[in-house]
């Protein structure tokens, strides 16, 4: 990993924010690094690293200094990855890339929601997830006073998706995972086949999972928020998922088939939260999913 700037950042005080070049993703990312209170000369902090920094940055903050304030969470650097604030094209697009395994006829439905030509490539998961581990971890250790061993890996929505990949494919990588109403609906809900697969042939991680999803996260709502014109081969594709989006369904799905994995050192939850929506999640899931996976809730 490259790291091309660094300096403080100008809109959340206190954070330190890294340009990086990564080495197995062509692109720049951009990096955002707060703790949520001053280490003392001899402490080691935790780390949470979120995805999607663009609408995660400010919650993961606020949210990590009100609860150490009120010892609802220890000490704990927040870490958010996302792209630099003049990303052309936009973050929105870059992000399947990063948070998806490969399906190439959704490609083109989140730039033609957008009102924008081309496609959105997807399928880097695994490279995005060998950054984050292998490459920023490392680099943060270096810099701050962190326990690399004490890491926890969050997202929403795609980033949820993401999260629910890492803890299948890489479960030593992160200590506890917070999946934000992860998208399980995608390709064909691969993901949940793939876990079935996983729980038979390994071993229970040790790792803490906690899920959550809105109780607005439901086919009406969505069919209404995707209903501005597109192609019809989007079309097409949105039909199918629309059809079939099931947030809480797939969530709980999830649930019990990575119950199997019977360990004294594993732990799963979920929870449905009343009168939030895709959108409006994101603030009660950090509070509530960092303190139960930290055992202070």
């Amino acid at each position: 990993m490259e790291i091309i700037e660094k300096h403080q950042d100008v809109l959340l005080a206190g954070s330190e924010v890294w340009l990086v070049r990564p080495r197995g993703i062509d692109d720049i990312l951009r990096v955002c690094v707060t703790p949520n209170r001053i280490p003392s000369a001899d402490e080691r902090a935790g780390l949470v690293i979120a995805t999607d920094a663009e609408l995660s940055a400010g919650t993961l903050i606020s949210t990590l200094r009100s609860c150490a304030v009120g010892l609802d969470l220890p000490l704990l650097y927040g870490v958010s990855v996302g792209y630099p604030l003049d990303a052309n094209p936009p973050f929105m697009l870059r992000r399947n890339r990063e948070l998806t395994t490969s399906w190439p006829a959704f490609e083109p439905v989140t730039p033609a929601l957008l009102g924008m030509p081309g496609v959105a490539r997807t399928g880097g998961a695994d490279a995005f997830l060998a950054f984050l581990a292998d490459e920023l971890r490392p680099a943060l250790a270096e810099a701050f006073p962190i326990d690399t061993d004490d890491a926890t890996l969050t997202g929403q929505s795609f980033g949820g998706l993401f999260v629910l990949y890492a803890l299948l494919h890489r479960p030593d990588a992160f200590r506890r995972y917070l999946a934000v109403s992860p998208s399980l609906w995608w390709n064909g809900r691969a993901l949940l086949d793939a876990a079935a697969r996983i729980v038979e042939s390994r071993p229970a991680p040790v790792a803490r999972l906690y899920m959550c999803v809105g109780e607005l996260e439901h086919r009406a709502r969505f069919s209404q928020q995707f209903s501005a014109p597109v192609p019809e081969d989007v079309r097409e594709v949105l039909r199918a998922i629309l059809g079939n989006i099931d947030f809480p369904g797939d969530m709980f799905t999830m649930e019990q088939i990575l119950r199997r994995w019977q360990s004294d050192q594993f732990s799963v939850e979920s929870h449905v939260y009343p009168e939030e929506s895709h959108e409006t999640i994101m603030g009660a899931a950090l509070s509530r999913g960092l303190r139960r996976l930290y055992g202070t809730l």
